[in-house]
């Protein structure tokens, strides 16, 4: 992968996002997205290859609109995309960046919750079927509706249905038993939250693995869509620092600890920032 610095890409891609809901296209807006890492990348070729994925699925289904039931949907997209084309979570390096572009999910047929559920979403949408992202903590899922009854799905998983139960369990086994669902676990996230997540789980990624200037181009990604995210310019900061921006990176502490909530983090901001001074006294 290169680095496409090209800030006119994210400020479409920003654009897109900041459309009213109704308004956006979350396959584009994650092809978007994905254009400012892969400058090249052909976004209409991509939309096409979902059209020709939901096309197949589509000739499958009685002719009749009328007669097709939501289930019946689910059943032959997740025989499609999960037995016919393969498309699978991966689990055994989940935290390649990779995973995290749609383009890369579409050719790899390899993702992470997320973007897998866009996948999903996607072609449903062109089904006829509305599907719903769900911002479950730490685990991506999806959900519609079969009547008056709320279907959830997993799009990691091979697009299976969740009970209760299971639902739990995926819970437990996150982030230990003592962890009990909640209802804002089934919240509907818009488009533009879901977006937020995949710059979020990027940025993550690449602060892991020190890759600074990656983090820092997709921390201006989220702050051109949350310019008053507090925590992304306080990451934003630590990061120029990284990267030897030492004025930068007092400019943006600074306003951290202007703006942010005293706590033990500004403490740790303040502690950082001192450090950063310090240090900069030091090659004077």
């Amino acid at each position: 992968m290169s680095i496409a610095n090209d800030d006119n890409l994210s400020k479409i891609f920003a654009k897109e996002i900041l459309k009213p809901e109704e308004e956006v296209d979350l396959g584009r807006a994650a092809l978007l997205m994905a254009k400012c890492e892969y400058i090249k990348l052909d976004i209409d070729f991509y939309l096409s290859l979902l059209d020709e994925i939901a096309s197949v699925i589509k000739s499958r289904l009685p002719e009749k609109s009328s007669l097709i039931n939501p289930l019946l949907i689910i059943k032959e997209i997740n025989e499609h995309i999960y037995e016919d084309l393969a498309f699978q979570g991966n689990k055994e390096n989940y935290y390649d960046p990779r995973n995290s572009f749609l383009n890369e999910v579409l050719v790899r047929r390899l993702g992470i919750p997320i973007t897998l559920s866009v996948f999903y979403m996607e072609i449903a949408r062109r089904l006829g079927l509305k599907i719903d992202g769900v911002g479950m903590p730490g685990h991506f899922l999806m959900k519609c509706y079969v009547e008056d009854t709320e279907i959830i799905l997993d799009a990691f998983n091979q697009g299976q249905i969740l009970d209760k139960d299971a639902c739990q369990e995926l819970v437990s086994n996150l982030y230990g038993s003592e962890i009990e669902l909640r209802p804002s676990f089934f919240r509907t996230v818009s488009k533009k939250e879901i977006l937020i997540r995949m710059l979020n789980n990027l940025k993550n990624i690449y602060l892991s693995s020190s890759d600074h200037l990656r983090a820092l181009a997709t921390i201006e990604r989220l702050l051109l869509i949350t310019p008053q995210a507090i925590n992304e310019i306080r990451d934003r900061g630590f990061v120029n620092y990284r990267l030897g921006k030492y004025s930068l990176a007092i400019q943006d502490l600074e306003f951290y600890l202007t703006y942010a909530p005293k706590n033990q983090e500004s403490e740790v901001v303040s502690k950082g920032l001192q450090k950063i001074k310090a240090e900069i006294a030091s090659l004077n």
